[in-house]
């Protein structure tokens, strides 16, 4: 019988159902536009545009997949220098598969403007006090700037003993309420500091901001949020409302009751928050649907490089994985899971390189554990032997106290951590006690097939852990991490052997399955003939270094050097390495062996930056690149950059146009002749990658 991954992750189910083990899953994959322009696609996190694609993402969602959905814009974090807090459009569903809400056609979803006037925002809130039983009025609130211009109104609203409350705040029609200046909904800028002491600080408010009728909700319990959905649901159909906003706080406490879709602004990205997915067939479903959907409404989860590279958006694609509650979670009710997982992952660098961005290394998103300050990694072993060796269960606190302070990048950010756990157990976060242990190094690949793959790997070597615990000591790699796992031919020979540990545990996943995978994140740049075989160009990965601080006014910033790239050459008989030699820009490279293969990495200076280390080093592209036989001479030129002019004339405008950019910074060179070299200078951490830049 032939394996499949459908076969596979039946073997994972049944093993985690022996066990009685529940595991869930999600990430967070993120979407561009097929020509993603303006600030809101490269560094900025919000944009008008942006809320647009979300907004007829979710409509999409809403007609094939995710029937009987309320949609809520709800806002998360303010970031610094960021006027507003970023906005989340969130879908909930009930888990029992009722409707919340049977009127989509009422949301605004569509890229436009509404079509509401002031006035139906009055018309609203006074049937919402009507239909609550409330003896209130609702308050005007208005600009600092322009009192009497009423904007939008106020209820002080909450739901509690299984009734609506409401309060009395010192404002009126002839004394409207002043709000804060700011360019949110009116919910997000009462003045509550304000407000007497005994006052009730929460508030349902109604306003009509550009054409949409915006409906603020207050923090509320489940029981109340869905008594207010229905409601508004209601209310729509008798008013026969039209472009409907439902925004401020999702209720809380629903985990039992409600899953939910998240797409978040951020950073150059549209986000997807997936719901948690009990299996891999679930979330393989979910993804799917939601990218077919995103394809739809010109989405995409790739997008072209100048020089015509195709890479991820970019944004991250983070796997999650935790219980369906706090409750029933493996890494709670087995502390030793999370230890196997830290040591395993530490073992592989495969895990950390091979799956993330081509930006890899101490200044990148997702920086291993080995790759901050130098105590981190012997303090992270006495961790894991001392949550093995406690003679007691650990508290949940206790549990995130073990590794809160390890598990950081070099300024101690634990949200910049491969392994994050942010969502763990976490104080300081409103949403962080939720057991989720979440892996960073992780970015989109082109399409969901590939995507649903390395999924479901990650989720075969947990379920292995967690049957098998992984006992060893953390290992020393120093130099040889970055110079041997930068390069595709150790990160394959790695992949092969997690596969085979997964094999031993009784689950098949065939390591040809994650081949599409290593191609697209180390392409072939293009391969040379020579007598007897082929010389074959692979990209690798790089370690851009951070550089000094620099002060942009109020804020401190650090860039980082990304003028060198390294590439892998190899030879697919490590036989014929003894019948010539590499010479690449007129130095003699050495070969080393893996799984019969003869491989080098080649790091070399390929464009100008500023700040750049090296100043006094010329870019080296292109490069010349040579194979020396006894009776005959091949020679190609890599250009990293065009090799018809300084500048490309925009973005590839299709990846027709971008794989056709990357064949001509290809040239095979016609009767070349014997170039002259010298042998490769190494050094201790570059036995495997020669850095051009020290020849």
């Amino acid at each position: 019988m032939s394996h499949t991954p459908t076969h596979c992750a039946d073997q994972i189910e049944a093993l985690l159902t022996k066990r009685g083990v529940r595991l869930t899953m999600g990430g967070e994959p993120t979407f561009v536009p097929d020509m993603p322009t303006g600030a809101e696609w490269n560094n900025d996190a919000m944009g008008p545009e942006k809320l647009n694609y979300a907004r007829r993402l979710t409509r999409k969602l809403l007609q094939n997949h995710f029937n009987g959905g309320l949609v809520m814009q709800v806002f998360g974090k303010l970031y610094p220098g960021e006027p507003l807090p970023r906005w989340v459009l969130l879908t909930l569903q009930r888990k029992s598969g009722e409707s919340l809400w049977a009127e989509p056609s009422r949301f605004l979803l569509a890229d436009k403007k509404g079509r509401n006037l002031p006035a139906q925002a009055s018309r609203l809130i006074r049937a919402i006090i009507s239909e609550l039983g409330l003896d209130a009025q609702a308050m005007p609130a208005g600009e600092l700037r322009a009192k009497k211009k009423t904007i939008g109104y106020v209820l002080p609203l909450n739901y509690e003993n299984d009734a609506w409350q409401t309060g009395k705040w010192p404002y009126d029609r002839a004394h409207p309420i002043p709000l804060i200046s700011g360019d949110s909904p009116i919910g997000l800028r009462l003045p509550l500091s304000a407000l007497p002491e005994d006052a009730l600080k929460r508030a349902l408010t109604v306003e009509v901001r550009h054409g949409a009728l915006e409906v603020f909700l207050p923090p509320l319990e489940w029981a109340g949020f869905q008594k207010m959905a229905s409601i508004l649901e209601a209310l729509s159909i008798k008013l026969d409302l039209r472009d409907l906003v439902i925004c401020g706080y999702a209720p809380y406490e629903t985990k039992e009751e409600t899953t939910g879709l998240g797409l978040a602004a951020d950073p150059g990205v549209l986000e997807v928050n997936l719901p948690p997915c009990e299996t891999w067939r679930e979330y393989d479903t979910t993804f799917r649907a939601i990218s077919e959907a995103a394809y739809d409404v010109g989405l995409r989860l790739t997008k072209r490089s100048l020089n015509g590279v195709i890479r991820g958006t970019g944004g991250g694609s983070h796997l999650a994985f935790g219980g369906p509650s706090v409750d029933q979670n493996v890494f709670f009710d087995q502390p030793t899971l999370l230890t196997s997982v830290l040591r395993y992952w530490q073992h592989h660098p495969a895990l950390s390189y091979i799956f993330t961005g081509q930006y890899v290394g101490a200044g990148c998103q997702a920086p291993r554990v080995d790759e901050g300050a130098d105590h981190l990694l012997y303090e992270l072993e006495s961790a894991c032997d001392g949550l093995d060796r406690l003679p007691y269960p650990p508290t949940r606190e206790m549990l995130d106290q073990f590794f809160r302070n390890l598990l950081t990048d070099a300024s101690g950010n634990t949200h910049r951590a491969e392994i994050c756990l942010d969502k763990f157990w976490n104080f300081a976060s409103p949403s962080g006690k939720i057991g989720i242990v979440e892996l960073r190094a992780f970015e989109t690949l082109p399409t969901p097939e590939m995507m649903s793959t390395v999924a479901l790997f990650i989720r075969a070597i947990i379920t292995m852990l967690e049957r098998t615990p992984f006992r060893k000591k953390l290992k020393r790699w120093g130099a040889s991490l970055h110079d041997q796992y930068f390069l595709p031919a150790k990160l394959t020979e790695d992949l092969q052997a997690i596969c085979a540990d997964i094999k031993k545990a009784g689950i098949e996943f065939d390591p040809a399955w994650l081949t599409p995978v290593v191609d697209f994140r180390c392409p072939v740049i293009n391969t040379l003939a020579i007598p007897g075989g082929e010389l074959v160009v692979r990209q690798a990965f790089e370690p851009w270094p951070l550089m000094a601080e620099e002060s942009l006014g109020a804020s401190t910033v650090r860039v980082v050097d990304n003028s060198t790239d390294r590439i892998e050459l190899s030879l697919c008989d490590s036989k014929l390495a003894e019948t010539g030699k590499l010479i690449v820009n007129g130095v003699e490279l050495p070969w080393q062996f893996v799984n019969g293969q003869a491989v080098i990495g080649l790091r070399y200076k390929c464009a100008s930056a500023y700040p750049a280390l090296h100043p006094h080093v010329a870019i080296q592209s292109p490069l010349h690149i040579q194979w020396q036989a006894a009776d005959s001479v091949a020679e190609a030129k890599y250009y990293y950059w065009n090799p018809d002019g300084p500048l490309y004339d925009g973005l590839p405008d299709s990846d027709e146009e971008a794989v056709r950019r990357c064949k001509v910074r290809w040239k095979v060179s016609r009767n070349p002749l014997p170039a002259d070299s010298q042998p490769a200078q190494t050094a201790p951490e570059s036995q495997w990658t020669i850095d051009l830049r020290r020849q």
